[in-house]
């Protein structure tokens, strides 16, 4: 039980500094791009609102992903916030594609890829240490 418990902890740490990363990262990227005045290449990126298909397949991305974990949270652990944390990097990308424009939308792909990675690597090394515990559980017997 210990381990379940210590598997929480790592869990939403990690998922707390993600988002809290994303948000922050977020507010200044738009805090920046509305107060900076855009001249030459600078003009190149800025804050817009914009909507299309990409957008469409990314949110119903998002919304099947979200259906799909809130259905199997629980049987899902320890793998449930690993795969939220991808789903927050899949809300970060569309949140830069949406609102802003220009080459300042590589930083939510680059944000999704960071997520992306972070949650695979969870998910490996969750993986990783069943298959050693369930070794283990069975050259005891």
């Amino acid at each position: 039980m210990k381990n379940k418990t210590n598997l929480k902890t790592i869990n939403w740490s990690i998922l707390i500094i993600v988002v809290l990363t994303a948000v922050i990262t977020a507010i200044i990227t738009l805090y920046d791009l509305y107060n900076t005045p855009a001249f030459g290449e600078d003009a190149q990126s800025r804050a817009g609102f914009r909507w299309g298909t990409l957008h469409i397949i990314i949110s119903i991305a998002i919304l099947i992903i979200s259906v799909f974990l809130a259905i199997g949270w629980k049987r899902l652990f320890p793998f449930n916030v690993p795969i939220s944390i991808i789903l927050v990097g899949f809300c970060y990308v569309l949140f830069f594609l949406t609102f802003t424009i220009g080459w300042v939308g590589i930083q939510g792909m680059l944000g999704f890829l960071i997520a992306f990675l972070i949650g695979v690597i969870l998910i490996i090394s969750y993986s990783i240490s069943f298959l050693i515990q369930r070794r283990n559980a069975t050259n005891k017997r």
